[in-house]
């Protein structure tokens, strides 16, 4: 998932006729040498270095009156120092404690510059208009040496972008001839710049903006078209036939929701962009970061006032000149997944598929023919063992001994496992292993060394894809707390897995629970386990001068949840161990349309027992008045609800034809018309003040402080 976090304010800017007299917008926003500070250049005269967490300037400059910087000024990570180009060919450097750029090192050049680009370890880059580059120490040896031109005379840069790779700075730049572009790549191993055309949109629209990023030794570019599509191409550096122009292939990536006259566009992460464009249904501009391996949007954010459509993006953080200030938007990318898309991933403190080490199978597959590496001596988990050799045949003697060797020694053998982390089939390892143990189990039903199944299913190493084996003994043997410990920390589990998982925590006794060693510190705080004779008190039916009250079960007002004194805990319908093993099973990834099927399967007993369960649940929700649950595990509200509409899709028609389950349904009802009706008052709401907004005449500018009071009755 990717998502915005809370924005701020780096700087004002200049006034709005100010900037039109020069350009619109800043020139730019380039990295400054250290972390969290940024170039800011503006469409003038100006170029000033801030930081960014403190919001405050570190220094400024200005070039002359009547001079114009004509390109965003750069940080020579080389140097330390700061380069600009004003005018079109006067080039300027200066260091931090340099006062007037009057006084700085200048140098006048023989064509116009077009774009600097500064990289990591090497000198900046010099484009030229005529689409020459130069490195800048090159340059400034001889600042009158003759550039030619590359690009032809009614061809016009319009984007460029340098990256580093394999060691060497490499620069891409686009030139635009209505109705066509053309792509150039440089580098310096090539005798010249290679040009490639791009073919025009199929439906005419033009593009707006580029984007793109080194990915396996080519340029991904990304475009941003006029229609609202955001097409993808790859750029190969490899020379091109120059007698052949070779065209750039474009494919679909996704489809903003509306088209838009201008627009920008920022590569986030491999599988995240974000989009800045107008919206004309709302008058308003829209960032939105979008998914591209799924086309979903995972989040938005709409501006007041219109903003200038620039965009950049640096260390986490989105840079938007908006109105008169220049905003500053982090925002965080987790790993796109599928269980992701559909909200069923795990929470961030939770174990992440990235922790999952990959294996090397192709040098697994063909380990027999490896040469055995020199000795070395070294330390592992503070014992000294020789050379890999040695450790590859230690390991196979582990394998060897876990199958006959005592199950009181098993612990210390899976021990000895530990001690080949540092090798590369240490996963490999762990699963062989598993693997191994799961076998002899099987052979030998008096086997069971649970305590060496959860240190290897704790590990954070191995996945349900390496040991399916392992979760179905499990289930066979009823062992709830090594189950627990693959729920949390296998993210590939089975929709089928997990439903059995959950009858078996539903259906399994309190005599098999009370012997597993099962943490309730994340629940204990929410969870109340009923007492029989409190639950018998609070049936029984009160009766008042020999009748009893008629019930309010039919009405459809009634609120479903009672209040409920401050500082008491609700009666769960489960014990507090048994809390804790469904939340685990609430906790799992899956996909509702491959769960949905196994979830019918379930008894009637554990229909019922379940959805009491996440009813409570809710209550003690709603109770908080929150999104969470206040115990460590952060169960959201959202999953709850999730749970509760799949066992009620799954299981309806035996819950309708089930005496018990009525009154459960009838208050599930209530819920749900309650809802619709709260829901309802604050559509009216909404309605009202709408049409206040539209009856109200255009305000005044009342300066930059006012109060205004909204009668609504």
């Amino acid at each position: 998932m990717a998502a915005f976090c809370e924005g701020f304010m780096l700087c004002g800017l200049v006034s709005g006729a100010e900037r039109r007299r020069h350009r619109d917008g800043l020139q730019g926003v380039e990295e400054a040498g250290e972390r969290d500070t940024v170039l800011v250049t503006d469409g003038g005269r100006t170029v000033t270095v801030y930081k960014v967490s403190d919001q405050r300037p570190l220094g400024s400059w200005a070039v002359r009156q009547g001079q114009q910087i004509t390109c965003p000024a750069v940080y020579n990570h080389s140097s330390g120092e700061y380069v600009v180009v004003h005018d079109e060919k006067v080039l300027r450097v200066w260091r931090d404690d340099d006062v007037s750029l009057d006084k700085v090192f200048k140098a006048t050049l023989s064509a116009d510059v077009c774009r600097l680009h500064s990289l990591p370890d090497t000198e900046p880059l010099v484009l030229f208009r005529g689409g020459a580059v130069r490195h800048l120490d090159v340059l400034l040896t001889n600042p009158q040496q003759e550039i030619e031109r590359i690009v032809r005379e009614d061809e016009k840069i319009i984007w460029s972008q340098a990256f580093i790779d394999g060691g060497q700075p490499v620069l891409i730049f686009i030139t635009e001839k209505n109705p066509d572009c053309f792509v150039y790549t440089w580098r310096p191993t090539f005798s010249a710049c290679q040009r490639r055309r791009l073919l025009p949109a199929e439906d005419g629209s033009s593009v707006l903006h580029f984007a793109a990023v080194i990915k396996n030794r080519m340029v991904s570019l990304v475009l941003l078209y006029s229609s609202g599509h955001v097409r993808h191409s790859e750029v190969s550096f490899t020379p091109c036939d120059q007698e052949e122009e070779p065209q750039l292939l474009v494919s679909h990536l996704l489809k903003l929701p509306e088209p838009a006259d201008t627009g920008a566009l920022v590569i986030l992460h491999n599988s995240y962009i974000a989009t800045l464009t107008p919206s004309a249904a709302r008058q308003k501009d829209c960032l939105c970061i979008w998914n591209t391996s799924f086309q979903t949007l995972q989040d938005s954010k709409e501006f007041s006032q219109k903003t200038w459509t620039q965009l950049w993006s640096y260390d986490g953080k989105l840079y938007v000149p908006h109105a008169n200030s220049l905003l500053v938007l982090p925002y965080t990318c987790e790993p796109s997944s599928l269980a992701s898309v559909l909200g069923k991933g795990r929470e961030a403190h939770q174990s992440a598929p990235e922790a999952v080490t990959i294996m090397n199978w192709e040098a697994l597959a063909g380990k027999t023919e490896q040469p055995k590496p020199p000795a070395s001596r070294r330390t592992v988990r503070g014992k000294k063992v020789q050379s890999r050799g040695e450790e590859t045949t230690s390991y196979s003697d582990i394998l060897s001994d876990i199958q006959t060797a005592p199950e009181t020694q098993i612990h210390a053998l899976v021990q000895r496992i530990w001690m080949t982390t540092e090798l590369p089939h240490f996963q490999l390892a762990l699963s062989r292993a598993t693997h191994g143990l799961v076998t002899r189990c099987r052979k030998e039903p008096t086997f069971y060394p649970q305590s060496s199944l959860i240190k290897l299913a704790e590990s954070g190493v191995l996945s349900y894809s390496l040991c399916p084996e392992l979760m179905t003994l499990c289930l066979e043997k009823q062992d709830v707390q090594t189950l627990q410990m693959c729920l949390e920390h296998f993210v590939d589990i089975p929709e089928d897995v997990l439903c059995s998982c959950l009858k078996l925590f539903l259906s399994v006794s309190e005599e098999n629970l009370s012997k597993a060693t099962i943490s309730t510190k994340s629940a204990a705080c929410y969870i109340k386990e009923s007492d029989p004779t409190e639950e018998a008190m609070d049936t029984a039916p009160v009766i008042q001068n020999g009748f009893s009250p008629p019930t309010a079960e039919d009405s459809c007002d009634v609120q479903m949840l009672e209040k409920i004194p401050k500082g008491t805990k609700l009666s769960s319908p489960v014990t507090l161990r048994r809390a804790v093993l469904l939340n685990s099973v609430l906790l799992s990834p899956y996909s509702e349309s491959f769960l949905l099927p196994h979830l019918k399967d379930l008894a009637s007993e554990q229909v019922v027992l379940f959805l009491s369960y996440l009813n409570h649940l809710y209550k003690i929700c709603s109770e908080n008045v929150g999104l969470n649950l206040p115990g460590e595990e952060r169960l959201s509200v959202t999953q709850v609800i999730d749970w509760m509409n799949l066992m009620l899709d799954a299981n309806f028609t035996v819950l309708v034809l089930l005496p018990k389950a009525k009154p459960l349904l009838r208050t599930l009802q209530k819920f749900v018309r309650s809802q619709m009706k709260f829901f309802s008052e604050l559509n009216k709401i909404e309605g009202s003040l709408s049409e206040l907004q539209k009856s109200r005449r255009v305000s005044q500018n009342h300066g930059r402080y006012s109060i205004e009071v909204l009668e609504l009755y």
